[in-house]
């Protein structure tokens, strides 16, 4: 969804990230899979104190709240969402009601009164670190738990025959060389083995080791693995939020740099040839 029409850049901002919530709660097996992260840890959740960081129309907070936790902040900055997560909480029976507060700042500025047992968020990118993971670098407090507090980037080598058609020519995938596209194509990917990039709550961004020389084809895919413990939630291909991301290959090795903005994360990418 794109918006069309000339306006303000805080009112384009303020209406892009609602537009960006539309589309994340369409994806209904993204939305499922955070769903049943949440069941699997409903003892940690039950009685405690909740945050959900960046928590749009509060779909996970009120969850939380349905598992029994005592007070939920559903923290997010956006004015507009904010304000739709107040009226979604505000029609629903007062025992769930009551125990969540909506709070209209961004997480990093977040400082709670309390001490917060379990923190919930959504913040990856489709390069795993080109969103908001960064905010959960620089919190204002320090959670029990972190749901989920890991993922990967990773990769896939085929052969552009396999995918290219009268549009997307060989002609054509020579002038992306060194451009990552998102969506090319929406082909499923069997096998996204190989990580390059891995994060980790507490322990941050870190590049993988990797060599791409055992694998035959011209053609490079990434897709975003998000993952809690050592169990995968949610991956590109299978939750549509996330779209695989293409490139021609030009070498057996990556580089990722990834600079904070003020919307989220810039990616620098580079072959090492």
């Amino acid at each position: 969804m794109d918006i069309l029409n000339s306006l303000s850049r805080r009112r384009f901002e303020e209406l892009d990230d609602l537009l960006a919530f539309v589309s994340i709660y369409d994806d209904h097996r993204r939305t499922r899979a955070f769903v049943s992260l949440l069941r699997e840890h409903a003892t940690r959740i039950r009685d405690a104190v909740c945050v959900e960081g960046g928590s749009g129309l509060g779909t996970l907070s009120i969850e939380m709240a349905r598992l029994g936790a005592r007070k939920v902040y559903a923290v997010e900055h956006n004015p507009l969402l904010a304000d739709l997560a107040r009226q979604r909480v505000s029609s629903l029976p007062r025992s769930l009601a009551k125990c969540i507060e909506v709070v209209r700042l961004p997480l990093q500025r977040f400082r709670p009164t309390e001490h917060i047992h379990v923190l919930v968020h959504e913040f990856y990118g489709q390069l795993l670190y080109d969103e908001d993971l960064w905010v959960l670098e620089h919190l204002k407090f320090r959670p029990d738990l972190v749901l989920p507090d890991g993922g990967e980037l990773r990769v896939a080598v085929g052969s552009s025959r396999a995918y290219r058609d009268r549009v997307v020519t060989p002609d054509v995938l020579q002038r992306l060389d060194g451009v990552l596209v998102s969506g090319l194509y929406e082909e499923r990917v069997n096998v996204l083995r190989r990580p390059v990039l891995r994060w980790r709550y507490g322990q941050g961004l870190r590049s993988v080791p990797h060599d791409l020389g055992g694998l035959r084809g011209d053609l490079v895919c990434f897709g975003l693995v998000v993952t809690h413990g050592k169990k995968k939630v949610c991956e590109a291909g299978v939750c549509p939020n996330w779209s695989y991301v293409w490139t021609l290959r030009s070498g057996n090795r990556v580089s990722f740099r990834f600079r904070r903005t003020s919307r989220g994360a810039e990616c620098g990418f580079r072959w090492l040839r």
